[in-house]
């Protein structure tokens, strides 16, 4: 339905744990990296989508974590760092929503869990080519579209057990500059 292509094959470790970044332009894009990533992915999600009672079965089948957006969600974080340590992969969109949550250049919160956890880094963009919804869950579901996924090499950032501010936003701006670089070959047809 979505004509999926990765331009090459993921670089993820088939095991151990690893956080996937990407760039975030529609509500397709997790359904996207589900299909490429070669290992299950569990989601950040926002709680007002999780909790659609007609489709939360499906997010609860997925073992998506609910986030509360525009605030600092500690259950959230200790979920992520909870399934990182058992070895899982995280599907983050480090700019957060397609909405007024979004943050072009990136959550912070994207380096806290890079540093704190240690684990590698997949950085990762999705260009879509066609009709598609930015944001309609149903139109996503059930419009056919063309997605085109770029991973890039896996990132390593130093473990901290309290990472600083500094640190964060510098590891914060690394992930989001591979992000935009990743777009920018895809868009180019590199």
């Amino acid at each position: 339905m979505y004509q999926v292509r990765a331009s090459d094959p993921s670089p993820l470790p088939s095991t151990g744990p690893a956080l996937i970044v990407c760039d975030h332009t529609s509500m397709g894009d997790s359904l996207v990296l589900l299909a490429t990533a070669g290992r299950p992915v569990r989601f950040l999600m926002a709680q007002e989508i999780y909790s659609q009672p007609s489709i939360r079965w499906s997010f609860e089948a997925f073992r998506c974590i609910p986030v509360q957006r525009g605030r600092r969600d500690i259950k959230a974080i200790r979920a992520m760092l909870d399934g990182l340590a058992a070895n899982e992969v995280i599907g983050l969109f480090p700019e957060g929503g397609l909405d007024r949550y979004r943050l072009e250049e990136g959550h912070p919160g994207i380096g806290y869990l890079a540093i704190k956890s240690g684990a590698p880094v997949i950085p990762a963009s999705i260009v879509w080519k066609g009709p598609h919804s930015v944001n309609s869950m149903l139109k996503t579901l059930f419009v056919p579209s063309k997605a085109i996924i770029r991973y890039g090499a896996p990132l390593q950032f130093h473990q901290e057990s309290r990472p600083s501010k500094e640190s964060m936003q510098s590891c914060t701006k690394e992930i989001m500059k591979q992000i935009e670089a990743l777009r920018e070959s895809l868009l180019s047809g590199a």
